[in-house]
């Protein structure tokens, strides 16, 4: 079975192709991309797409990149140890056989400071 990223990239280049050809009416090649998303959030289990009303906060996303479940209570002593802890688990230098898994831990470390800092300044002004 393919995995998600692939049944998104092949729905996107589908729809690409059919674009880019004159003969394909546009609204046949949305309705293939419709059934192509279709079967990639068959094979994922779930909607790729929150609706409305999933909508999640900030607080939330960040909460969920740096590994907490979006109701516990937490100090600010507790999020510096889980970023240090990922910062280390994803440093790029620890895939340093393999490139592509350095991209992407390279994109994490960026998901991850970007949360840190979120929280960091959350707490300093509630300390204010």
């Amino acid at each position: 079975m393919k995995d998600i990223k692939n049944l998104l990239k092949d729905a996107v280049d589908k729809i690409k192709s059919a674009v880019e050809k004159e003969d394909i009416p546009l609204a046949e090649a949305y309705a293939q991309m419709d059934a192509d998303l279709e079967e990639a959030e068959k094979a994922y289990g779930k909607p790729l797409f929150p609706t409305d009303d999933e909508q999640i906060s900030v607080d939330e996303h960040y909460m969920k990149i740096l590994g907490f479940k979006d109701d516990a209570e937490l100090t600010l002593d507790d999020i510096r140890a889980r970023y240090e802890s990922l910062l280390e688990k994803y440093n790029p230098e620890n895939f340093a056989d393999d490139k592509e898994k350095q991209i992407k831990a390279a994109k994490k470390i960026s998901m991850i400071n970007k949360a840190y800092e979120y929280f960091a300044e959350k707490y300093e002004e509630s300390e204010q």
